[in-house]
C-alpha cells in the first residue's frame, strides 16, 4: 500500500487504519440513514 512509503512508524499506520474504519462507518452511516431523514 501507499501508506506504507510514507508511514514508517506502525503505531501511526495503525491510527490512520482505525480513522480511515471510523470514516468509512460515518460515511455508510450517512448514506444508510439519508432516506429516513
Amino acid at each position: 500500500m501507499m501508506y506504507d512509503v510514507i508511514i514508517p512508524n506502525s503505531t501511526t499506520y495503525l491510527l490512520v487504519k482505525i480513522f480511515v474504519l471510523i470514516l468509512a462507518l460515518l460515511l455508510w452511516f450517512t448514506i444508510t440513514a439519508a432516506p429516513v431523514i
